[in-house]
């Protein structure tokens, strides 16, 4: 009883350690303290990575508290296709580690209403310029589209068709491009 109440008095108590095959004990996974470790590993393995890419000659701003790091290659006057920017990322590549599952952005699945619109964008999208652009798979997502750099003609078809085609993504209808417009990236 007198353990109970201490327990309930001094907050939250760290899981207590887990023995492993090796004689030692560690934290089982999912602890608070785990999970604190891991995103406290990953945001130092980024301020590292942006550490290295600024030494360099790229001036990359600092992570954020979740090891993010807005990059803006444009601001940066760098493509992704610059040998020496190619050659920065191999060289800082040590330093990049895996999101942990706890930073993971956690969508939920598309609606099967959703998934009809992104069928109908698809569609839209080859229809105005982007012969290649794939059908959503049966969750609503287009697999491994975006990974490869487009070509300045692909560059405006796209901007064009996702000009038009946008509203198809909300079951609204098709509109007409305007030309002035740009989109990131």
């Amino acid at each position: 009883m007198v353990a109970l109440a201490l327990s309930a008095c001094g907050g939250a108590a760290e899981a207590p350690p887990v023995a492993t095959a090796g004689g030692s004990s560690a934290q089982p996974t999912g602890s608070p303290s785990a999970v604190i470790g891991v995103v406290a590993q990953y945001v130092e393995g980024r301020r590292q990575w942006v550490k290295c890419l600024r030494k360099e000659g790229f001036d990359l701003p600092d992570p954020d508290a979740k090891g993010s790091v807005d990059i803006d290659l444009g601001v940066l006057g760098v493509s992704k296709t610059d040998p020496k920017w190619k050659a920065a990322l191999t060289k800082c590549m040590d330093f990049l580690l895996p999101v942990p599952e706890e930073l993971e952005e956690k969508v939920p699945p598309a609606t099967a209403e959703q998934v009809a619109h992104r069928r109908e964008y698809a569609k839209c999208m080859r229809a105005n310029g982007m012969p290649d652009w794939p059908d959503p798979g049966p969750d609503g997502e287009w697999p491994g589209w975006g990974t490869r750099e487009l070509t300045p003609q692909e560059q405006t078809a796209n901007i064009r068709a996702l000009q038009i085609c946008e509203p198809v993504l909300d079951g609204r209808p098709k509109t007409t491009p305007n030309p002035n417009a740009t989109y990131p990236g």
